[in-house]
């Protein structure tokens, strides 16, 4: 699926349903470099939307100046904009200080990467899609768009966000290229799988980020207050601070010793740490292991070198020097891999609308009846669902099947051409959460077929749900670990391939 057609169907479906899936593939090289620097042309337009016109110096000499160089072809000042000016406008908008040889060096790189993959598109003979170069259009249409609501002309709007050398020609060129090289990408990623072999390997390799870790823990303060009773600042002496940390060890080891002879965490550590408001707290706790450290406000290395060692038994306990602070008093609980648990599902659907009859009432401002069904309205599309469905259920109950009615009744533009199916959503994914709900609930077999009520505005009716496949969590978190290496790799060939030289002094010109 091109990436051209997946933000496509994401504009379609902000309207009309569920929005599309953030593909797993850019989702796992969103956190590196090379997803980092792909730029995503609406949301750079929307970031400065109320950015007002930076200053810069301009000069009719400045604009055809070459900053840098890829595949042979030079990139101009006027062409560098496109990648530099947005960033620096934000900065200014927020107040935040501008680093203009930072901001010139990250517009460098990412022009580079996505020259580079436009020159091996070009060279591989993979040509933009219809559907890419309508949504290059459309960008210039949106863009239009954002001028008229800011009271300005197409050319100025585009020199306040791109620069004073930057033309509508020019930003198409731009758009153009930008867009070549993430369907490139995404091409690419989709042809990226990986074996449950694959995944079990790094799954092993990395048992220590994944598996989910239980524990208590309580932290005895050894520390020496830095003020008095009448709040006025003091500094400790060396035999205050002596003194503080062997108080703490001792009421460490006293609850160390308490708890192997049989106390209870809870009710000791509340003691330990002499907090009537801890008496009915409880101080275990449950935590996939990549974010172990995030339990400990100090020592957090030790702590979680002793939680993730190999030879680490349910019930072990130990107490955790913190130098000058205290001291952790740990108790081990287990650790295992959660086997059950959904981290993405492909989900088939097929939207039907409720009717919109009712003219709007001016008596009540605080809705419009004209987007409003009545439950009558919504009660049709139910049974028109219903009916649906059980004409699936009269055939051979098949993923094809159900897509063949999805084109046919589906009224979500974003995915009924493709038998309404979303790959790849997580319970995370900006979708209707009833619609998430359905796909994520305890017991969901894929197969499974259901009704789900669309209540938001422009989208009111019923889904008919169709669960066509799911990965199980950790699987989808080795999967985009794996697939965001590969990328990264990939990228990085291709960046050594064509690589980029600057002209410092031309670039100099920017800002």
């Amino acid at each position: 699926m091109s990436a051209s057609r997946e933000k496509k169907q994401r504009n379609s479906a902000a309207a009309n349903g569920p929005t599309e899936k953030e593909r797993r593939q850019a989702e796992s090289a969103r956190k590196e470099r090379s997803k980092k620097l792909l730029y995503t042309v609406v949301g750079v337009v929307l970031a400065v939307l109320v950015v007002a016109l930076l200053v810069w110096h301009s000069g009719i000499l400045t604009k055809g100046k070459v900053v840098a160089t890829v595949n042979g072809k030079d990139y101009t000042v006027a062409e560098m904009g496109y990648y530099y000016y947005p960033t620096a406008n934000m900065y200014a908008q927020y107040g935040l200080p501008v680093d203009a040889e930072t901001l010139r060096q990250s517009a460098v790189d990412s022009l580079q990467q996505t020259a580079a993959l436009a020159a091996a598109a070009e060279a591989e003979g993979f040509a933009l899609s219809e559907e890419g170069a309508k949504s290059v259009e459309d960008a210039i249409e949106q863009i239009k768009g954002y001028a008229d609501q800011n009271l300005t002309s197409l050319k100025n709007y585009i020199r306040n966000v791109y620069g004073p050398h930057m033309t509508e020609g020019l930003l198409r060129d731009c758009l153009t290229r930008d867009t070549l090289a993430q369907e490139y990408f995404a091409a690419h990623a989709d042809t990226l799988t990986y074996t449950d072999d694959d995944l079990t390997a790094y799954y092993e390799e990395h048992a220590n980020e994944m598996d989910t870790f239980t524990y208590s823990a309580v932290f005895i303060d050894g520390s020496v207050p830095a003020a008095d009773d009448e709040g006025n600042d003091v500094e400790p002496s060396d035999a205050d601070k002596t003194a503080a940390m062997a108080a703490a060890k001792a009421a460490a080891d006293k609850l160390l010793q308490d708890l192997k002879d049989g106390g209870d965490f809870d009710a000791l550590a509340a003691e330990a740490v002499q907090s009537e408001e801890d008496e009915d707290k409880s101080y275990e706790t449950t935590v996939v292991g990549a974010s172990l450290a995030n339990g400990f406000s100090s020592g957090s290395t030790d702590c979680v070198s002793w939680l993730t060692n190999e030879g680490r038994k349910d019930g072990d306990l130990t107490t955790i020097e913190v130098a000058d602070k205290g001291y952790w008093v740990l108790r081990f609980t287990g650790r295992t891999l959660d086997t059950e648990a959904f981290g993405a599902a492909d989900v088939r659907h097929i939207l039907v609308k409720a009717e919109l009859t009712q003219t709007d009432d001016a008596a009540t401002e605080d809705v419009d009846e004209s987007k409003v069904p009545t439950q009558e309205a919504m009660d049709a599309a139910k049974a028109k669902a219903q009916e649906i469905l059980d004409q699936y259920n009269a055939g051979d109950k098949t993923a094809d099947s159900f897509g063949a009615l999805a084109q046919e009744f589906s009224e979500d533009p974003g995915s009924a051409e493709k038998g309404g199916l979303y790959e790849g959503i997580t319970p995370a994914t900006n979708f209707l959460p009833a619609f998430i709900d359905w796909t994520f609930a305890e017991g969901r077999e894929v197969g499974d077929t259901g009704l789900v009520e669309n209540d938001q505005e422009g989208q009111h009716g019923w889904h008919l749900m169709y669960l066509q496949d799911h990965t199980l969590a950790w699987k989808a978190t080795a999967e985009k670990a794996l697939r965001s290496d590969a990328l990264n790799t990939w990228t990085e060939g291709i960046e050594e391939t064509y690589p980029v030289t600057a002209n410092e002094t031309n670039l100099a010109l920017l800002g």
